[in-house]
């Protein structure tokens, strides 16, 4: 009779068993049960475990180019090291204006937008969240006022003569002795002049293969022509007796432009800017009697190496900006390596540090009122023998911190915040410090997405790992979404269904012709895929499929309409749904980012400590980017 008993009590408590490992079978809610075994208690009655929101950009584009110019839209700096990731792409007529709609994590608060022609034509600005929601004007507002650099500030910017148009007149010396009539004009072998040579209005001179532009005289080469450029594309250009100047107007949009070339090579002595703009992809050379000045309304960008040097070897302020009070500031821009022998004095000038780029100024670095710096990059640094810090200095809002190494920083009272101070350390001496280039091609841009993980046993589940079917799905570019089946962590029949009728009828997705997520890796139901580690990047040929969709109508901040279906091998079934009422147990999380998803039964509150609080209202929207 006792062993009847016994073999009674074992049935009962197997069956006990089998019932618990399938809860989701059951009729019965089990909201008490999985609120019981869930890592968060007391849950935050408005916490609907959604991280993502739905953001817009307003952008105006009046470059009076009449041309069509893509917009696209990235959650950092677009050319920082390990670059960004793509949240939206437009197309904009130039004298017009379109807001542009896309998901984002809720806690973005700055986006880079680049308006683009050609991978040679490219400007980039950075735009703060202002009122919930961004704004960027490129060229002049379409009310006629300078774009607002409150509101953006420029980042990247590309002179628009960097390709010698077919057709230019090839040029020797007598053309240069009065070339004002408009047009193009090019070099192709080496010309020397003795006289200075004045650029006028709409003259675009280039100095192509084989050519070479030496003036040997005391006279100078002057750019102060509307609408005026010289592009040093891969020659040279050799001024060593006399200056390089440009002239424009403040707030023109037809200024004078220079620009040298990835193979180009620029030597001049002085350097006088004012109102221009001024770009070197190559190596630029400024071996100096009276500096490197930049006046009001210097748009200048180093991408590769430029060296200011002092013929008189002592420790003038050889690159400076000047004061201008009340006039346009200049814009100093470097992913490059700028190497300075002497001294450097700024001014009224706003200064962006983004990838590798390194400032290195022998001497002292004196900072005066109105300078800002914005930093983009962790291996960006200011490199000075001695630093002298005005209280007008300040780093803007969002940036990384201003790595500072030099032997005396001043008075510490006045650092502004976020700046960081290391030890010195040897510099690149290298041709450039950092890797550079034009616009990335449409086809190489790195889409934003969003990770969706789902639980598949509703109630009885106590891993809480989101990882038995994990998703990437990608912003809406180009009027379609991409899913990409990141992994299959149950041992159940699954298939991925999708709605874009705001949940009125849902569709099975196909993965590789497979409905079935084992299916679709190839491998039995039984077995998992992916689990053992997260996956972050799936450029390598996952699983995916593409939704097309119309007018942004998908929107993963919004709803998701996302779902699993999953069958147990008894063939019942249930439906798990991407998204959450206020106040219940999740069994999907949508996370806005490719999210690190924690491993086969390692719980969420395990790798992610900050979950907890967050889920009781009490914590970040940003807990999944602190990870044991």
């Amino acid at each position: 009779m006792k062993k009847s008993l016994s073999i009674l009590l074992f049935a009962v408590l197997a069956s006990g068993c089998m019932k618990r490992e399938n809860l989701y079978d059951e009729e019965r809610a089990a909201e008490e049960e999985a609120k019981k075994n869930f890592p968060v208690q007391n849950i935050d009655p408005e916490q609907d475990w959604n991280m993502g929101t739905s953001r817009s950009l307003n952008v105006s584009v009046n470059e009076k180019t009449g041309e069509t110019y893509t917009i696209k839209v990235y959650d950092g700096y677009p050319f920082a090291a390990g670059g960004a990731c793509l949240l939206a792409k437009e197309v904009v007529k130039d004298g017009g204006m379109k807001t542009i709609k896309f998901d984002a994590p809720a806690i973005l608060t700055r986006v880079y937008v680049m308006r683009r022609l050609t991978s040679t034509d490219y400007y980039v600005k950075a735009a703060d969240l202002r009122d919930g929601q961004f704004e960027v004007i490129f060229g002049e507002s379409l009310s006629g006022a300078a774009g607002a650099r409150s509101v953006a500030k420029a980042m990247a910017f590309s002179p628009r003569y960097r390709e010698c148009p077919a057709g230019a007149e090839e040029v020797e010396e007598q053309d240069l002795k009065n070339l004002n009539k408009a047009g193009n004009y090019v070099i192709r072998t080496e010309v020397t002049v003795d006289e200075g040579v004045k650029i006028g209005n709409d003259v675009h001179l280039y100095i192509a293969e084989g050519g070479a532009l030496v003036m040997t005289g005391t006279g100078g080469l002057r750019i102060d022509g509307k609408n005026s450029s010289v592009s040093v594309l891969e020659g040279r250009l050799e001024i060593p007796r006399a200056d390089l100047e440009m002239n424009g107007s403040n707030g023109n949009n037809e200024n004078p432009q220079f620009y040298c070339g990835e193979e180009g090579i620029v030597s001049v002595e002085d350097v006088d800017l004012k109102a221009c703009v001024w770009m070197n992809d190559g190596m630029f050379t400024a071996l100096t009697d009276d500096g490197f000045e930049m006046g009001h309304g210097v748009q200048l960008q180093n991408n590769c190496r430029l060296e200011i040097k002092s013929k008189k070897g002592g420790k003038d302020d050889i690159l400076r900006t000047a004061a201008d009070k009340g006039a346009a500031y200049s814009v100093f821009n470097n992913q490059g390596y700028v190497v300075v022998d002497g001294d450097a004095s700024w001014e009224n000038i706003y200064v962006n540090l983004a990838g590798e780029g390194v400032f290195h100024i022998k001497g002292e670095l004196d900072l005066e009122d109105n300078v800002t710096f914005s930093v983009i990059g962790a291996n960006t640094l200011i490199k000075a023998g001695e630093m002298d810090w005005s209280e007008e200095v300040t780093v803007s809002e969002g940036s990384s911190s201003l790595r500072v190494a030099c032997g005396d920083i001043g008075d510490e009272n006045n650092l502004p915040d976020h700046v960081e101070i290391v030890n010195p350390f040897l510099i690149d001496e290298g041709e450039c410090t950092v890797a550079h280039g034009n616009a990335e091609e449409d086809d190489k841009d790195k889409l934003a997405v969003a990770t969706f993980g789902f639980e598949d046993i509703i109630g009885g589940t106590t891993d809480y790992d989101f990882n038995d079917v994990v998703l990437h799905v990608t912003n809406v570019i180009d009027n379609k979404i991409k899913v990409i089946l990141v992994a299959a962590g149950a041992t159940n029949a699954i298939t991925v269904q999708y709605s874009l009728d705001n949940g009125a009828g849902y569709t099975d997705l196909l993965f590789n012709g497979e409905q079935e997520v084992h299916a679709a890796f190839g491998v039995p139901v039984t077995q998992m895929k992916n689990t053992d580690r997260p996956v972050i990047d799936t450029d390598a040929g996952f699983p995916s499929c593409m939704i097309p969709v119309s007018d942004n109508d998908f929107s993963f901040a919004a709803n998701g309409r996302i779902r699993i279906h999953v069958t147990n091998e008894e063939g019942k079934s249930h439906l798990v749904e991407s998204h959450t009422a206020a106040g219940g147990v999740p069994y999907a999380l949508c996370v806005p980012v490719a999210w690190s998803y924690p491993v086969e039964h390692q719980r969420i509150d395990a790798k992610f400590p900050q979950f907890e609080e967050w889920g009781q209202g009490i914590g970040s929207e940003d807990w999944y980017k602190t990870e044991l």
